[in-house]
């Protein structure tokens, strides 16, 4: 998350903050009807925070409230996804497709992965081939991530398919609630996607998460553009990006599917995890 607490009233001025205060700032999020499938994060500081979801269509309904009121959901740390049926099918286009919302400035990025898919089944469930856009770097594909429910509230801990354990850190100076989604009820749950390298590091004691450079969600990239109030807000997406499993490039004509993942896996201090936002979704 974007936590630079010390000079969050300086940024705001700028930028809309995580939280629920700036939410007016938010562009109109969609044309039509945006429908959330799968509310998914993984565990993280702003997970349970406010809201009490017991079962994944309440998730999912609240992270729809939460794009009308142009306001952000949180996907936690590594692996955690929202998957929406877009307001209209996306054609490919000559250059940019589609966009996501985030809440991205220079030098506060938290990429997600974005992922795309066609309807060839024609039932609406998004249960077809799922295509990775390709960005601007180098992922590790088939990256896997268990966490775990502490039985108080407290650090999560997870394991990883690479042999490496870890925690997702608890901060109670900030968050109170359990960072473990209420409304996965195993004691455990596994997200598997692309992860990219984190690029977080301490400067003098301030907490910063690097840019990286283009075709990721909440980052500040290349492709970021301008909302209809003026501020930087969307990043733009080109079907003509899509990959195979194998990483070999594919042609779509469209898509109605749309999937954003959390990519990296990294505490930063009093920061805390880095975690990728979503406010909406623009078909163009």
């Amino acid at each position: 998350m974007k936590k630079h607490w010390y000079i969050l009233a300086i940024i705001a001025t700028i930028f809309s903050s995580c939280g629920n205060d700036h939410d007016e700032l938010l562009p109109n999020n969609n044309d039509g009807e945006l429908k959330v499938l799968e509310y998914c994060p993984a565990p993280g500081q702003f997970i349970n925070d406010g809201y009490n979801c017991q079962t994944m269509d309440e998730a999912n309904t609240y992270a729809e409230e939460r794009f009308k009121k142009k306001g952000f959901v949180s996907l936690g740390a590594f692996g955690g996804y929202i998957t929406v049926k877009m307001p209209k099918e996306i054609k490919n286009r000559k250059g940019y497709d589609f966009a996501i919302i985030g809440n991205p400035f220079s030098g506060s990025s938290e990429p997600g992965i974005v992922w795309v898919s066609r309807d060839d089944n024609g039932n609406g469930k998004a249960d077809d081939v799922w295509y990775e856009l390709n960005g601007s770097d180098e992922t590790t594909r088939d990256y896997s991530v268990t966490y775990y429910r502490p039985d108080e509230i407290g650090d999560i801990p997870w394991e990883d398919n690479q042999g490496e354990s870890g925690t997702i850190t608890h901060l109670p100076q900030f968050h109170k609630q359990m960072y473990y989604p209420n409304w996965i009820k195993t004691s455990s749950y596994t997200l598997t996607g692309s992860k990219l390298e984190p690029r977080t590091e301490q400067v003098e004691g301030e907490w910063h998460n690097k840019d990286f450079g283009e075709g990721y969600a909440d980052n500040w990239g290349k492709d970021i553009a301008k909302d209809e109030y003026g501020n930087y807000r969307y990043n733009q997406f080109d079907l003509d990006n899509a990959v195979d499993s194998n990483g070999d490039p594919v042609q779509l004509e469209s898509i109605h599917f749309v999937k954003v993942q959390s990519a990296i896996l990294k505490n930063a201090g009093v920061i805390g995890e880095v975690s990728t936002e979503v406010a909406g979704f623009k078909a163009f």
